[in-house]
Order: structure tokens, then sequence, then C-alpha cells
């Protein structure tokens, strides 16, 4: 199943660069709290690495893009610091890396204006925890600049760091995109 959907993405990302004249370097900080842990709360931080290109693929609308995200998000908890929990196991912080695909729809393109974009992917925590991942993100853009919101929620068989088989991360992102062509 995994190399199926990994064929798959290789297939899509590669039909799509060949197509593509405008693609977006997209990087945030993330800001949040873990809302259903059953561990003491504190907000957790983190950040994004992502790629974006005009959709000349499913809905050939040159103001929706494909996505392809790397997200990293530490919530400490306990005697965790927001820094040093971020390698440690599941003594002192709830940490996650989430490769994500998405689609964004915006009313006139990546610089200005309103967006939203759903992302699937898989989500990888602390002690090798694996989970069905969905993040949304909502928000606007001016001059590069963008101000969203985002919930991770991560969907798993089996319980993880904060003693819950899944998790719901909601927060806030502040990101620059940056052409490339």
């Amino acid at each position: 199943m995994r190399k199926l959907f990994f064929l798959l993405l290789f297939t899509l990302l590669t039909a799509t660069m060949q197509a593509q004249e405008n693609n977006y370097i997209r990087i945030s900080g993330d800001l949040g709290l873990v809302a259903n842990t059953a561990r003491d709360k504190k907000f957790g931080a983190g950040g994004s690495i992502g790629w974006l290109t005009i959709d000349n693929l499913i809905s050939k609308n040159p103001n929706n893009f494909l996505t392809l995200h790397l997200k990293g998000f530490n919530n400490p908890y306990g005697d965790g610091k927001l820094i040093s929990s971020i390698l440690n196991g599941d003594g002192d912080g709830f940490n996650y890396i989430m490769p994500l695909v998405g689609y964004r729809i915006t009313g006139s393109g990546v610089s200005n204006g309103y967006f939203v974009e759903p992302r699937v992917g898989a989500s990888v925590g602390a002690m090798g925890h694996t989970s069905f991942a969905f993040s949304p993100l909502a928000g606007f853009g001016y001059e590069n600049f963008e101000f969203s919101l985002f919930c991770d929620m991560g969907f798993s068989g089996k319980n993880n760091a904060i003693r819950k088989k899944n998790f719901f991360t909601p927060g806030i992102s502040v990101a620059y995109t940056i052409a490339i062509y």
C-alpha cells in the first residue's frame, strides 16, 4: 500500500513539474496546543516547509495549487521544555513529523487573498508512533505573507505519548511564500 501511494505521488509530481511555470516554496512557523491530551497542557511550536505548484492537471485553474508539506511540531508537557524535549522520548513531550499532500483553493493566487487547503498524510511521533493525518489550513495571504489557522489531527489504533489514540492540535501559523521559476 505504501509503495503504491509513493508511486502515485511520484507520478503526480513528475507530471505536474513538467507542466508548470510557477512554483512556490512556503516556510511557516506554527503555534498550537494539543487539545485532547491526558497530560498537562502547554503550548507547542513547530513549523513546516512546503512546495506549491499551480494546478494544470485537475481543475486547470491558475488560482489553485497542488501542495506538498513536511511539518514538525513539539508539544512539551511535565518538565519538558520547548527545545529540549524535541529529540527525547515520550517522557517530556509529544512531538511528530507529518508529510502532507494537499490542494489549495484561492480566489486570486498565492500572494493575496483568502485560501483554504485540506491536507492529508501520515504522522510519525515519538517512540515510532504512526497515524493517519489530516491537517486543514485556512487563512489570508498578503504580499507573500500568510496568516492562517490549522488543526493537525492524527488517527491511530494505539495510544501515543499523550495517552490517547488520536490527537487534535489547533493553532495559528505565519508563513512566507517565495516564488521559484
